[in-house]
Order: C-alpha cells, then structure tokens, then sequence
C-alpha cells in the first residue's frame, strides 16, 4: 500500500470525435489541470487526432504521449515512417519540448526489429521525443529489444504500456519482474476491464446494451472482451466485486481505480508507474480524478479483492494483444498507411478513451 497514488494519463486518442467543437475539449484540459492530470496519451492510429491536439492547443498545456503503428498497420513503421511520423508529431502538436513518451504500439512481425529501433533512435536523435516506450509487447521480445540497443548504442525502451486492473494482475508475475530489472516504467490500460467491473453478471450474460463493450452488437469490442472476461469464474468473481465496493462504501468502478493508485504493484514514486484512465464526459472526468485524491480502499478491502484474485487467476488474460489479436490479427489490420487500419482496431484502442 502506498500513501501516494499512482500517476494517472488521460487517453485522448479519439479527443477530437468525443469533445467537439473545441470549447468541449477546452473544458476537458480545464479539469485535467484542475485534477493535477499532466500526461495525455494519444496514437497515430486516429486519423486527426494530432492536428487535434495541436489546434486546441493541447500541446502547450501537457506532456504528449503517442505511438508509432506497428502491427496496428503492418509495415507503416519502418525506419523512414518512424522517423517521418515523429516529425509531423512534433510539427502538429505546436508543441512546448518535445513528445515524452513515443511508443511502438504493438509488435508488427512483417518488418525486423532493427528496422524500426533504428527509426527510433533516428527520431530520438533528431530531439521528437524523450522516452522510448513498447506497448503489448512479450517479455522475450522486450528483453531482446532492450539488448539490441544497449548493443547499438540506440535509444533504450524506459516505458512499457500493458493491461493490469484488479482481477487482471499476470503482468505481476509475468511483466513486472523483466520491467524492474530493465529499468522499465509501466503504464497500466484498461484499469475496468472494457467496463467488465462495472457490470451485474446478468448484464454480461445477456448482452445487451447495457453491457456496454459486451453488448452482442458490439462488434470486436464484444468479440474480444467476451474471450477474455466472459467465463463462469470471472461472472463469479463480478458478483463478489459488487459485494466488496457495497462493503467499502464506494461504486465499483471507484473501488478499481483506487486499488490500482494505491494498492497495486504500481508505484509513481519508485518507478515512474501511471495509469491510463478515461471518461465519456467532463463531469465523469473530475470524479475518476478526485478517486486518485482518496486513498487506499482500506486493509479488509484489499484483503476481498486478493481473494477475487485468486477466483479468477487460473482464466485470467494477460493483455488484449496476447489473449486476442496475436491470433487474430490478419482479420482486422490492413497492411498500408493508417487510414487503411480497419474500423474495428480502432474500436478497441477506444477502451482507453472510456473510463474502462
């Protein structure tokens, strides 16, 4: 338990679609700065969302996050793309510095590594950014990646994007360890599970509308967050989290976001660690805001939520990458520039920009 909470990102990838015209985004820089929110993470994957950011002015009041492709558009992030992308970055943000952290979004097996590190590291030289990060990325490769650069006298990876929530906690054992010994911060996504904790089992089970991103109509979203929630001990598990939140006297969703900002592996202080949060509305904004202000969910809670652990810990996921689109990536990505990336990819980046 920590008595300082984990630094919270704001996923603003689809800010442009969400939060128009610009006074709507305008706002949500006002309550980020009022919520001490310094970090917003993006991805080159939004057709606009940069030129976004720059034209609100987005890139003078925080530090930019982004991402080079990868596998999310197969061969785009090659040395030159890299390096091209990470300039119009700089140039579209109007920024104040440069973009902290650059990460490659998802492993891409149709280019050799060496050809997109080394467009990292042309970009990092060329001053676009300080930070190289990897997001969804196996231990293995991040571990070559790493050596690979200490070798080449390349930029080194010192971020890591990855799923970790509550019931979600096999990066503890399978990511964290490598990342601690690299020096690697790590930047936890989808804190609810796609909304899963948010949820009655009878929502999920039923697949309606209101089961949100596990709605039967909800295209890829439904497809791959029912393969990785949708099992009997994980609708077990769902019934002993409502239970837990009612005994703590707070929502469920509040009870997530507090176990991650101060009870969880993560810590700002000793690691750099943050949390990637979002929201549909201003006002939801502020209040997932003012959850990281109060504390830990307390020694009996934390105490239930290890017990959940344990219910579901045999089924449990470890990222959207490993348990989903590694093997099922020829159906949704496109090889080509990023507006060829087809529509349902983009869907699932947008659990990032939901407070889910």
């Amino acid at each position: 338990m920590s008595t300082t909470p984990v630094r919270p990102i704001f996923g603003g990838t689809f800010l442009h679609r969400k939060f128009t015209p610009e006074s709507a985004t305008e706002d949500i820089y006002n309550r980020l700065e009022a919520g001490s929110c310094t970090h917003i993470d993006i991805g080159h994957i939004a057709k606009g969302i940069e030129e976004w950011i720059g034209k609100t002015g987005g890139g003078k009041r925080f530090y930019i996050d982004s991402k080079t492709p990868g596998g999310l558009a197969p061969g785009t992030s090659n040395r030159a793309g890299i390096l091209q992308h990470a300039r119009e970055l700089h140039e579209f943000l109007v920024i104040e510095g440069k973009v902290d952290v650059y990460y490659i979004h998802m492993p891409d097996p149709s280019l050799p590594i060496t050809e997109m590190l080394a467009g990292i590291n042309d970009a990092h030289q060329a001053g676009y950014f300080a930070r190289f990060g990897l997001s969804n990325f196996p231990m293995t490769d991040v571990e070559n990646i790493h050596s690979i650069c200490t070798v080449n006298g390349w930029a080194l990876p010192t971020g890591y994007q990855g799923s970790y929530s509550a019931i979600s906690r096999k990066p503890e054992t399978v990511v964290l360890p490598t990342l601690r010994r690299l020096g690697i911060s790590f930047h936890a996504y989808s804190p609810l599970c796609g909304g899963f904790l948010t949820k009655t089992p009878e929502q999920i089970r039923g697949g309606g509308e209101d089961a949100g991103k596990f709605s039967k109509s909800g295209g890829l979203h439904a497809e791959m967050y029912n393969s990785m929630y949708n099992k009997p001990s994980y609708l077990q598990a769902l019934e002993m989290w409502a239970k837990v939140a009612e005994q703590a006297g707070c929502s469920k969703a509040e009870l997530a976001l507090r176990w991650l900002a101060y009870d969880s592996a993560l810590s700002t202080e000793i690691y750099g660690d943050a949390v990637c949060i979002g929201a549909s509305s201003g006002k939801q904004l502020s209040e997932t805001l003012e959850w990281f202000k109060k504390g830990s969910v307390g020694e009996e809670a934390r105490r239930k939520i290890a017990e959940i652990w344990r219910v579901v810990e045999g089924d449990a996921p470890l990222d959207n990458y490993d348990s989903f689109f590694r093997d099922n990536r020829e159906r949704y990505f496109v090889p080509g520039a990023r507006t060829q990336v087809s529509r349902p990819a983009e869907q699932v980046l947008d659990s990032k920009e939901t407070r889910e």
